[in-house]
């Protein structure tokens, strides 16, 4: 018996699979379209002066945020699974560190909080999942 089977008194013999509650299709779409939305609008606005466009590190944080707006809208037009939003919200940071956005840049740093806000929700179980 291992040692996870002895914390949760699993019988070692016992392989029926664990099944997790299904999520809600409805909501969790309705959460991505608006993670999706938010995004736009921060990248939109990472590309526009004054953003730092010509820094490499700013146009790699642009292309991560792209990408996450893809896996939106993949994962829109699948069975969404836990898995999936995982994948789309593990590598999601905010776009400043703890010592703030430089002058000029308040309102991007509003936008990367929203984005992130959208974000935690969506990682966080819904009353109609439990």
């Amino acid at each position: 018996m291992g040692l996870f089977d002895k914390l949760f008194r699993r019988d070692s013999d016992d392989d029926t699979p664990v099944v997790s509650a299904p999520l809600d299709q409805e909501a969790r779409t309705a959460q991505l379209i608006e993670l999706e939305m938010a995004l736009e609008e921060l990248v939109t606005a990472m590309t526009q002066p004054p953003s730092p466009v010509s820094n490499p590190g700013w146009h790699g944080r642009v292309k991560d945020y792209e990408w996450m707006i893809g896996g939106c809208t993949l994962a829109r037009k699948a069975t969404i699974t836990r898995d999936t939003l995982s994948e789309i919200t593990t590598g999601m940071r905010p776009v400043f560190g703890p010592s703030g956005p430089p002058e000029g840049l308040e309102s991007i740093a509003a936008l990367s909080d929203v984005v992130i806000a959208k974000a935690r929700a969506l990682e966080a179980p819904l009353p109609s999942e439990q």
